[in-house]
Protein backbone atom coordinates (compact mmCIF):
# COMPACT_ATOMS: atom_id res chain seq x y z
CA UNK A 1 0.00 0.00 0.00
CA UNK A 2 1.39 3.40 -0.89
CA UNK A 3 1.97 6.17 1.63
CA UNK A 4 -0.74 8.20 -0.07
CA UNK A 5 -3.27 5.37 0.32
CA UNK A 6 -2.29 4.81 3.95
CA UNK A 7 -2.60 8.53 4.69
CA UNK A 8 -6.08 8.58 3.14
CA UNK A 9 -7.24 5.56 5.16
CA UNK A 10 -5.82 6.96 8.41
CA UNK A 11 -7.56 10.29 7.86
CA UNK A 12 -10.86 8.55 7.10
CA UNK A 13 -10.50 6.42 10.22
CA UNK A 14 -9.60 9.36 12.45
CA UNK A 15 -12.56 11.36 11.16
CA UNK A 16 -14.89 8.65 12.46
CA UNK A 17 -12.97 7.43 15.52
CA UNK A 18 -14.20 7.63 19.09
CA UNK A 19 -12.48 10.00 21.54
CA UNK A 20 -10.49 7.27 23.31
CA UNK A 21 -9.05 6.07 19.98
CA UNK A 22 -8.12 9.62 19.00
CA UNK A 23 -6.35 10.10 22.31
CA UNK A 24 -4.37 6.87 21.87
CA UNK A 25 -3.35 7.81 18.32
CA UNK A 26 -2.37 11.29 19.45
CA UNK A 27 -0.20 9.91 22.26
CA UNK A 28 1.60 7.54 19.87
CA UNK A 29 2.24 10.34 17.39
CA UNK A 30 3.43 12.64 20.17
CA UNK A 31 5.96 10.03 21.34
CA UNK A 32 7.20 9.70 17.76
CA UNK A 33 7.40 13.46 17.32
CA UNK A 34 9.23 13.95 20.63
CA UNK A 35 11.81 11.35 19.60
CA UNK A 36 12.56 13.31 16.40
CA UNK A 37 11.55 10.27 14.35
CA UNK A 38 14.27 8.13 15.91
CA UNK A 39 13.46 4.58 16.76
CA UNK A 40 12.48 3.90 20.34
CA UNK A 41 14.23 0.52 20.15
CA UNK A 42 17.83 0.02 21.13
CA UNK A 43 20.29 -1.33 18.55
CA UNK A 44 20.25 -4.66 20.43
CA UNK A 45 16.45 -4.84 20.17
CA UNK A 46 16.55 -4.06 16.45
CA UNK A 47 19.22 -6.71 15.93
CA UNK A 48 17.17 -9.34 17.76
CA UNK A 49 14.07 -8.56 15.69
CA UNK A 50 16.07 -8.77 12.46
CA UNK A 51 17.61 -12.08 13.57
CA UNK A 52 14.24 -13.61 14.45
CA UNK A 53 12.65 -12.30 11.26
CA UNK A 54 15.38 -13.92 9.20
CA UNK A 55 15.02 -17.24 11.02
CA UNK A 56 11.24 -17.13 10.56
CA UNK A 57 11.57 -16.49 6.82
CA UNK A 58 13.97 -19.45 6.56
CA UNK A 59 11.50 -21.68 8.38
CA UNK A 60 13.93 -22.17 11.27
CA UNK A 61 11.92 -20.42 13.97
CA UNK A 62 9.17 -22.26 15.77
CA UNK A 63 6.10 -20.12 16.38
CA UNK A 64 2.91 -20.64 18.35
CA UNK A 65 -0.59 -19.26 18.14
CA UNK A 66 -1.83 -16.97 20.91
CA UNK A 67 -4.14 -19.70 22.20
CA UNK A 68 -1.18 -22.14 22.40
CA UNK A 69 0.87 -19.59 24.33
CA UNK A 70 -1.96 -18.99 26.80
CA UNK A 71 -2.46 -22.73 27.28
CA UNK A 72 1.27 -23.28 28.00
CA UNK A 73 1.55 -20.38 30.42
CA UNK A 74 -1.56 -21.40 32.32
CA UNK A 75 -0.29 -24.97 32.63
CA UNK A 76 3.00 -23.83 34.16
Amino acid sequence: MTSKAIRKKVIEYINHAEDNVLEAVYKMLKIYEDSDGKSLMSPAQKSEIEKRSSLYKQGKLKTASWSEVKKRTRAA
